[in-house]
């Protein structure tokens, strides 16, 4: 809430300038001292709350249900504190402090605690991760950047630049594009959350800090370039070749590739070792994870800059060696394909998605393919199956449906209806005709079976990517499905996951997939942690 509203509301004392502030709070004491409202604060906050009961009800009631609409019952703590306050309103202080003690202590050791305590020592470690084992390597200083493609990422991209105060080039080969992409940069960094409008001194503000061009001499010239242009190797490479014989010897240049090796990228490149990509994730806004990835050539100095800046502009960078998919993408792919081969088999897709939203995901793999664009979803799962034939199959729903000019929300419609006044997803009655070719009549699975169908493939890839190198750390894993695909918190991440399950629980629910092919294949890793009655955590220490 706002200084103004804080104040109305009593939490605040006063407000005043920034600049003032000590000033302020100086004065503030003496006053304090001199008429003794401290004293007189302090016996009143330390007494029972004057309510009446059916106030009291009415406000517990509510406020149970708001959390619950909230949490989905997935975390225990925000009910239990509810719990606590109104219970104790008719108390003293003593009285009151011993049934939060009560209360509250029965949560700690409980699976969700254990889990968000993980999280947070994910993050302190993220914090302090220089990306590279070599101290002695020093990150360069990113004062300036360049986008290039003014579309929804290099737009976003730059806001986020802007919005730390980093001077930022944006540049795109029409007029047009640029223009639109430097005004939604602005209505980005100007965003007033209170009155949910542009606030006009935040654009004076910004505004000299965003340069847009169409020339690409006047991106030459800053610290780190990012290209965020169409997802086409030979386009990329063309741009690189163009800017490379341009740039200064200590400008790194990125690209913002989502599936392009890095290192294919960087092939025909006179300095790869400047070159790496900068895989941030839509919308830029709010998503807070990037990751570093690290060619066949590309240097500790370059890793090490690109993740200092990445922290810089407040976001999580992880650092992923090259492969198809990197890291969130290449884990992601084989629990959205599961679903496709869930649908085709008869599970309905209310089912798919109850399951996935039961486990914690924000929201199911179906409506997931929507969000994402089932053209792009296609592009994606080509690229994957082209690289790991043996356990992608090749489903038909999404061509069908890119056939019929379903693309998802983007297009109105894709698995599900997005023509009505709010836009959310619908249920398409249309659908069931429309993909009856591709589609199984109507089968009973349970809970449990369907969860381990959507789940173990992404956990089985999870154990490829650190037989593969891919990353350095169960844990960056962990962190990475937390902050890019939404992966529940209250469960720790994948890993934390699967170690809190156990590996011999988990063999047992791949016992009877075995079958359906090589995506429930047991792997290597998973084997050798089983016999060794080993953790994935334990593993990395």
């Amino acid at each position: 809430i706002s200084p103004e509203a804080a104040y109305a509301m009593g939490l605040a004392s006063q407000v005043t300038a920034p600049e003032s502030s000590l000033d302020a709070a100086i004065q503030m004491i003496r006053i304090e001292q001199e008429q003794g409202d401290y004293l007189r604060d302090r016996q009143k906050w330390s007494g029972p709350v004057e309510i009446s009961p059916v106030e009291l009800g009415f406000l517990g009631a509510t406020a149970s249900g708001y959390i619950q609409s909230q949490t989905k019952g997935n975390y225990p703590a925000p009910l239990a504190a509810l719990e606590v306050m109104v219970e104790s309103t008719g108390d003293d202080i003593e009285t009151a402090c011993k049934r939060e003690a009560e209360g509250m202590s029965a949560l700690f050791g409980s699976p969700v605690n254990t889990a968000l305590l993980n999280v947070f020592f994910l993050t302190d470690r993220n914090k302090k991760d220089r990306g590279v084992s070599d101290d002695k390597v020093k990150p360069n200083e990113i004062g300036s950047v360049s986008v290039i493609g003014a579309g929804i990422m290099g737009s976003g991209i730059t806001a986020a630049n802007v919005k730390r105060d980093i001077l930022a080039t944006i540049l795109d080969v029409t007029p047009e594009a640029l223009a639109s992409g430097v005004r939604n940069v602005l209505e980005e960094v100007s965003y007033n959350k209170q009155t949910r409008g542009a606030d006009p001194e935040r654009i004076v503000q910004y505004a000299p800090l965003v340069n847009g061009t169409t020339s690409e001499d006047e991106v030459v010239k800053s610290d780190l370039i990012i290209e965020a242009i169409v997802e086409n190797a030979d386009v990329k490479k063309n741009l690189f070749a163009r800017l490379e014989p341009k740039l200064r010897e200590d400008t790194i240049l990125a690209s913002n590739t989502s599936t392009i090796p890095i290192t294919q990228l960087a092939a025909e490149l006179a300095h790869p070792e400047r070159f790496c990509g900068i895989h941030f994730f839509n919308p830029v806004r709010r998503m807070k994870l990037v990751e570093v990835i690290r060619g066949e050539r590309t240097s500790d100095q370059t890793v090490a800059s690109a993740v200092a800046y990445v922290k810089r502009i407040g976001k999580a960078p992880i650092v992923v060696n090259d492969g198809p998919g990197f890291l969130v993408n290449r884990l992601l792919l084989p629990y959205m394909h599961e679903s496709l081969e869930l649908l085709s088999e008869g599970v309905p897709i209310a089912q798919i998605e109850r399951t996935a939203k039961r486990f914690g995901m924000p929201m199911g793999p179906i409506e997931l393919y929507d969000m994402v664009g089932i053209d792009t979803a296609t592009f994606a799962g080509r690229t994957m199956w082209e690289a790991f034939p043996d356990r992608i199959k090749s489903s038909p729903i999404l061509p069908a449906l890119v056939k019929l000019g379903r693309l998802g929300r983007k297009s109105g419609a894709g698995f599900f209806n997005y023509q009505n006044r709010k836009k959310r997803a619908q249920p398409d009655p249309q659908l069931g005709a429309l993909l009856r070719e591709h589609i199984g009549s109507p089968i009973d699975i349970d809970h449990e079976q369907l969860t381990a169908r959507l789940f173990l493939p992404m956990f089985l890839e999870a154990t490829r990517v650190l037989e593969e190198g891919i990353v350095r750390d169960p844990r960056d894993i962990d962190l990475g499905l937390i902050f890019g695909l939404g992966f529940p918190p209250f469960k720790g991440g994948l890993m934390f996951w699967a170690d809190q399950i156990g590996v011999n629980k988990i063999q047992k629910m791949l016992a009877p997939l075995e079958d359906l092919g090589g995506r429930f294949q047991t792997t290597e890793l998973l084997n050798r942690i089983i016999v060794e009655k080993e953790t994935f955590y334990g593993i990395s220490r």
